[in-house]
C-alpha cells in the first residue's frame, strides 16, 4: 500500500485551515498544521511534508523568508511551497516559483493543485539515487516539472517523449540538456519544439551523455526562452497557412536585393514548393525565426500557398525496375529474401550529409544522431526501395589522409551521389567513378540544397566509365537516376549527359533506356 501523502497548512486563519483540512483528509491527504512560520519550519524539517500551504499572513517568519530558508537545507529543499492570500493584489506574489492561491479557497482548485505538486514530488524522489528509469504521461507530470527534477536531481541520461506518431528524445548531463532530437530536427531547434509539447508519455533512462554537446544552456535557461518561442510560435502559426499547405516562390516575383540570413536560407529551401512544415525541418535556423519570415514574405507576395504537390509522390522504382536492379547486383551470387545495396554520397561535410538526411524521402537515420553526420565516415542510413531491395547511404571523408579507406569501404557500391563539387569532394568522386568504376550523379541547385549551381558535368568526372549525369530537380530523382544508372554495365567511355530525369510518380523508363 502506498504511502498516504503529506500537506503541512501554516495559516493563522483557524477557521479556513479547519475547512481546509476537512477536504484535504476526504481525500485521503495526512494533514499537519502551523499557526505560525517558527511552527511551519520545524514540521517542514522533522515531518518533511510533500506540499506546504503557507498563508503570507503567518507571524515570526514570513513566506519569502521561510521559502529561503527551506532551499538552503538539503533536507527540505525540494518541498513544494504554495503562498496562500486574502489579499486582492496576489500579482505581487507571482514570483514564488509555486505560486499563488487565493482566499476564500476554491477547494478544485487548491485539490488540483495539490495532486500536481504531489506528483511531481513523488517523480523527483523516484529520481534520486540510482533508479533505472521513470515513465509517465505528461498530463500528469508536465515536461518542465519533469526537466526541473531532472535538473535538480543533476541527473544524466536520456528522455524519450512519444505522441502518436511523433518521437523526440532530450539528452542531459549532469542536469543540462546537452543534445535534442525531434523528427529530423536536431540541437536547440529541436529542443524548443519539445518542451512546447502538452501531451503524450514520457520514460527517462540513465546513462552516458552523447560524446558532443549541441546545447550550452542551463536547464532554467532552456525553459524560459523554449516555453517563450513555444508561446510566440502558436501566436504566429495561428495567422499563417496548415502546416500541410504547401508553399512556393511567386513567379517572376521581386526577391529581396540583400536579405537577411533567415530570409536567405528559406528561399533557398523554398527552390522548390514545399510543405510549411518541411520548410520548418529543412531550415536550420529556429522554427520562430522561420516563421516570422514566412509571415513577412507572404505579407510582401515573395512567396504564395501553392495548389500541387510538395515533393514527387510514389515509389522510388517500378516492380519491373526494382527485378532488373536486383537480378544484376544478385548475379552470381546466392539468392536471398532481402538484397542491400550500397551508395556513395560524396559530400566533405556536414552541410550535405544533413541537407541528404533531411530530404530524402523515406530515410531512416542509422540512429538519433549519426556520427557520420560529424566525422563524414559511416552510414547515414537506410532505404526501402521495396520488400526485396534496401539501400544503404554511406560516407567517407574525402581528405586525401583518407584514401587509403576508400577502396576496402566502398568496394562494393552500386554508384556516387556527388553532394559537393570542391576540390577534395571531386578526388573522390573521380576515385569512384575511374577506379571503381561506378555510376555518378551530381546532384545540383534544389538537389544539393544550393551546394552545387552548375548545371555541367565538372571537367574532373567527364567520360567516366559508369557514366555522369547532373540532376537538379530534387533529390529523390537523382538517387532514382543513380539507382536506374546502376541497372547498366559500365562502358569503357561515355559522353557527358545532363539529365533532369521525370518525377518519381510517373511511369518508369524502361530498363533499355541507357544512362
Amino acid at each position: 500500500m502506498s504511502q498516504a501523502r503529506k500537506v503541512l497548512l501554516a495559516d493563522p486563519d483557524l477557521a479556513a485551515a479547519r475547512s481546509l483540512t476537512r477536504a484535504l483528509r476526504t481525500k485521503g491527504y495526512q494533514v499537519q498544521y502551523a499557526p505560525d512560520g517558527s511552527k511551519a519550519l520545524e514540521v517542514a524539517v522533522l515531518r518533511h511534508p510533500d506540499v506546504i500551504l503557507f498563508d503570507e499572513a503567518c507571524t515570526l517568519i514570513e513566506a519569502r523568508n521561510f521559502v529561503s530558508i527551506l532551499q538552503t537545507n538539503p533536507r527540505t529543499e525540494d518541498i513544494p511551497v504554495v503562498v496562500t492570500t486574502s489579499s486582492r493584489d496576489a500579482d505581487r506574489l507571482r514570483r514564488f516559483r509555486e505560486g499563488v492561491l487565493q482566499k476564500p479557497f476554491n477547494l478544485d482548485e487548491v485539490l488540483s493543485r495539490i495532486d500536481h505538486l504531489c506528483r511531481r514530488s513523488e517523480a523527483a524522489k523516484e529520481l534520486r539515487g540510482d533508479a533505472r528509469e521513470i515513465e509517465g504521461s505528461l498530463s500528469q507530470l508536465p515536461l518542465a516539472d519533469l526537466l526541473q527534477i531532472l535538473a535538480m536531481n543533476k541527473r544524466t541520461g536520456k528522455l524519450t517523449l512519444s505522441y502518436g506518431q511523433q518521437r523526440g528524445e532530450l539528452h542531459i548531463a549532469s542536469g543540462k540538456p546537452v543534445n535534442a532530437r525531434a523528427g529530423d530536427v536536431d540541437g536547440e531547434k529541436a529542443m524548443f519544439r519539445l518542451i512546447g509539447w502538452r501531451e503524450g508519455s514520457f520514460a527517462f533512462m540513465p546513462g552516458p551523455p552523447p560524446g558532443r554537446a549541441r546545447i550550452e544552456r542551463t536547464m532554467e535557461d532552456a525553459l524560459l526562452e523554449g516555453m517563450r518561442q513555444s508561446d510566440e510560435r502558436g501566436r504566429l502559426m495561428g495567422a499563417l497557412p496548415p502546416a500541410g499547405q504547401v508553399l512556393a516562390l511567386v513567379p517572376d516575383g521581386a526577391l529581396p536585393v540583400d536579405p537577411h540570413p533567415v530570409t536567405k536560407e528559406l528561399l533557398r529551401v523554398l527552390s522548390q514548393p514545399r510543405r510549411l512544415s518541411e520548410v520548418l525541418d529543412l531550415a536550420d535556423a529556429p522554427d520562430l525565426d522561420i516563421l516570422g519570415a514566412v509571415t513577412t514574405l507572404l505579407q510582401k507576395g515573395v512567396i504564395q500557398r501553392h495548389q500541387g504537390t510538395a515533393t514527387n509522390e510514389g515509389p522510388l522504382l517500378g516492380a519491373a525496375e526494382v527485378h532488373a536492379l536486383r537480378a544484376r547486383l544478385m548475379r552470381g551470387k546466392p539468392a536471398r529474401n532481402a538484397l542491400v545495396a550500397k551508395i556513395v554520397v560524396c559530400g566533405g561535410g556536414a552541410n550535405a550529409a544533413r541537407w541528404f538526411a533531411r530530404t530524402q524521402p523515406g530515410l531512416v537515420l542509422s540512429s538519433s544522431d549519426p556520427a557520420c553526420l560529424r566525422s563524414s565516415f559511416g552510414t547515414i542510413g537506410r532505404l526501402d526501395v521495396s520488400e526485396v531491395l534496401k539501400v544503404d547511404f554511406v560516407m567517407v571523408p574525402a581528405a586525401e589522409a583518407a584514401r587509403p579507406l576508400w577502396r576496402p569501404f566502398l568496394a562494393t557500391a552500386l554508384g556516387a551521389l556527388v553532394m559537393e563539387d570542391n576540390d577534395a569532394v571531386l578526388k573522390l568522386a573521380r576515385f569512384c567513378a575511374f577506379e571503381l568504376r561506378l555510376p555518378l550523379v551530381i546532384a545540383a541547385r534544389n538537389a544539393s540544397g544550393g551546394l552545387i549551381t552548375s548545371e555541367l558535368v565538372p571537367v574532373a568526372l567527364r567520360n567516366a566509365p559508369g557514366g555522369a549525369a547532373v540532376v537538379g530537380s530534387d533529390l529523390a530523382s537523382a538517387v532514382r537516376t543513380l539507382l536506374l544508372a546502376a541497372m547498366q554495365p559500365p562502358t569503357p567511355e561515355l559522353p557527358e549527359m545532363v539529365m533532369t530525369p521525370p518525377p518519381v510518380s510517373r511511369p518508369a523508363q524502361p530498363v533499355s533506356d541507357r544512362f
